[in-house]
């Protein structure tokens, strides 16, 4: 049986792109984890740094203090639920914390870079997704060649940091990082041969909602975007993504229904 494929986004941040400030209180964000999973997400994604561009990078200590107050309730509560709880973070110390309360998923949109992080999660259970990037937060002016086959690079990449990280190939989640260090006709190309990233030989997740590269098909600001994510999501659905992290997930549950 398949998982479910819907990572859900929640952002304790006062500047995401799509929703900061939104959920920053410990109150507000407990809310949207329940809300969550009444919608039927599968995992809930909880981050306290915002990789938008241009976002203000913050310590290990301030991205705690925005975690820890609602953390170890956000986990019980998608515990109770028979749901998957995942942490955001780049910082080896907070994944530690995380791994301690129970938590399911580290993600790290530094690609597990850094030996600590690493060592951090190495002895954990915890599935790993390894996400490509070349900065963090994003930066438009820096991305892979315009000659270069993007497929081929990123899965060149995973397949030198997964086995640079030592752990068992069935913990880790390839993340292909969609605007990050990509052209917007990059990350398009990466969405549309989602297919040939299965290659990668784990499990796959595509962050496609919402972004930038949908500029080129539509004007409409990051929240307007849902229609066009939708879209690509069949799509990637097709291609035998294992999950797709996005912002409505109710929509998104609905779509999967009229699918089946």
């Amino acid at each position: 049986m398949k998982p479910n494929p819907w990572v859900a986004v929640l952002n304790i941040t006062p500047d995401s792109f799509s929703d900061g400030g939104r959920f920053e209180t410990p109150e507000a964000a407990l809310q949207r984890v329940t809300t969550l999973i009444e919608q039927g997400a599968g995992v809930i994604d909880i981050g306290a740094q915002s990789t938008r561009p241009n976002a203000q990078m913050i310590d290990a200590q301030t991205e705690w203090q925005r975690l820890e107050p609602l953390l170890a309730d956000a986990i019980a509560l998608c515990h109770a639920r028979g749901v998957l709880a995942s942490i955001d973070t780049i910082h080896p110390q907070n994944a530690a914390h995380a791994v301690a309360l129970g938590v399911d998923w580290v993600n790290d949109v530094n690609g597990f870079a850094d030996a600590d992080m690493v060592a951090a999660v190495k002895d954990s259970a915890c599935k790993l997704v390894v996400m490509h990037s070349l900065s963090v937060p994003a930066n438009s002016a820096l991305h892979l060649p315009p000659e270069c086959d993007v497929v081929k690079e990123v899965l060149a990449w995973f397949e030198v940091r997964a086995s640079a990280m030592g752990v068992d190939p069935a913990r880790l989640i390839f993340d292909a990082g969609i605007g990050f260090g990509k052209t917007a006709q990059q990350s398009l190309q990466l969405v549309l041969r989602a297919a040939d990233l299965k290659q990668a030989g784990v499990s796959l997740l595509i962050g496609h909602s919402r972004k930038s590269f949908l500029s080129l098909f539509t004007d409409a600001p990051s929240a307007q975007r849902d229609d066009i994510t939708l879209a690509f999501s069949v799509m990637l659905l097709h291609a035998g993504v294992d999950y797709l992290r996005v912002h409505n997930v109710a929509r998104h549950v609905a779509l999967q229904d009229g699918m089946a």
